[in-house]
């Protein structure tokens, strides 16, 4: 019989939704209202390197923090100061006063946010759910973020026609909603804080990693395949451009890698009970480059969408195997900074994925950019399998199992 997962992840998952989804909308509003204010596609541009930037600066801090502090303190922290930023651009809005810099600032501001709350929250899942029970906790936190990715957007559209500030003060909201969440939880369970502080407490996530090959691994396959996908938006907008689809191809198109990524996160548990994770990693990332090379022939019209749903509907699995075999190999102390850590690696390329893309579009065209990067893809999942990585699921917890929060609260 599967454990149930509890009040306390419920109320956690709940109130991080309703963050997601509206940070979702924010981070589709701000190059939207950049674009507006200053008419410079280039400064809109600049948001979104902003927020890349602030994701990257925050990430491997923010593991250290969530090792050494009460992990539900800094998701309440961080929520209220993510409410604080976007409520008071809301109000800049409003008031006429908000030039580029400002919203480069809070895209920056809201990046090193969520990537503060990433850390913390991947911890304490770890600690309050049930081992046995984690597959299903980790294929929710997917379904939420492809739900974010569909519903957000759409969102955000409907408040920037309503009136641009209506979208932050919108997600201002949620961020609260969060933080009422967290409240209403009660305090977590207590985990003994690191003792390594500055540079080398931050830093020993990257270690850890380095010394598991299945770590090594994942980080690698985990950068490839958010290098891609980061460049698919691109590819996509040229795609239908040449198909002459217009906007509302584009948005179908990129609407398909949101349902993708739901149905992924619905057939991730079973992947995840049934399937050797190195193995399942390396045969959901061929399967990724196997749509990518459909995507190539066809790149226009239903027949892609359905090649696009089937390639992002893999990554949520590939998500859930690495993330349920690193919470079990982890020390609990480790938790945040592992995670962070991994997070880290993954993401340092994923800013060059939209400049590539559009400098192979322009130069070699869509079909040969698209089979490139199903071989960069393909190649990954044979270096896995050639490896012979394992992970190492025959060596327990280091900790033990983790039992249910409402357990271990005081």
């Amino acid at each position: 019989m599967r454990a149930p997962l509890g009040r306390s992840f419920w109320l956690l998952y709940s109130g991080e939704t309703a963050s997601a989804v509206g940070t979702a909308a924010s981070v589709v509003g701000l190059p939207v209202v950049c674009l507006h204010l200053t008419g410079d596609v280039r400064q809109a541009g600049l948001t979104g390197t902003a927020l890349s930037l602030g994701i990257l600066a925050a990430r491997l801090p923010a593991g250290a923090a969530a090792d050494r502090y009460d992990r539900r303190t800094i998701m309440i922290v961080g929520d209220l100061l993510g409410a604080f930023v976007l409520g008071s651009l809301a109000v800049m809005l409003a008031c006429s006063w908000a030039p580029a810099p400002v919203l480069m600032v809070a895209a920056a501001l809201l990046g090193a946010t969520g990537s503060t709350l990433a850390p913390a929250e991947n911890a304490a899942v770890r600690s309050w759910v049930p081992e046995e029970s984690l597959p299903q906790a980790l294929s929710l936190l997917q379904a939420r973020a492809a739900v974010a990715l569909i519903i957000g957007p759409l969102a955000g559209g409907a408040l920037l026609m309503l009136d641009a500030p209506w979208i932050f003060a919108a997600d201002a909201s949620t961020y609260l909603v969060a933080a009422v969440c967290l409240a209403a939880m009660g305090r977590g369970p207590r985990v003994e804080a690191s003792a390594e502080r500055g540079l080398r407490g931050a830093m020993a996530g990257l270690r850890f990693i380095a010394r598991s090959p299945f770590l090594r691994y994942a980080a690698i396959n985990a950068t490839v395949v958010n290098l891609v996908f980061n460049g698919l938006l691109i590819v996509i907008v040229a795609s239908v451009a040449d198909g002459g689809g217009g906007e509302a191809g584009v948005g179908l198109q990129t609407a398909a890698l949101g349902a993708g990524g739901l149905v992924g996160s619905l057939i991730a548990v079973p992947a995840a009970k049934r399937a050797a994770p190195a193995w399942g990693i390396a045969t959901a990332t061929a399967l990724i480059a196997g749509s990518l090379f459909l995507f190539a022939l066809l790149h226009s019209g239903w027949a892609a969408g359905v090649c696009l749903i089937a390639a992002s509907a893999t990554a949520p699995v590939i998500t859930v195997l690495i993330s349920v075999v690193q919470m079990r190999i982890t020390p609990p102390e480790l938790q945040g900074r592992v995670h962070s850590g991994v997070g880290f690696l993954a993401q340092t390329a994923s800013p060059l994925g939209p400049v590539l893309a559009g400098a192979s579009t322009h130069a070699l065209g869509i079909t040969h950019t698209v089979v490139i990067a199903a071989c960069a893809v393909l190649s990954v999942a044979a270096a896995g399998l050639a490896a012979g990585v394992k992970a190492p699921l025959g060596l327990p917890a280091p900790h033990g199992p983790a039992t249910p929060l409402e357990s271990r609260c005081d």
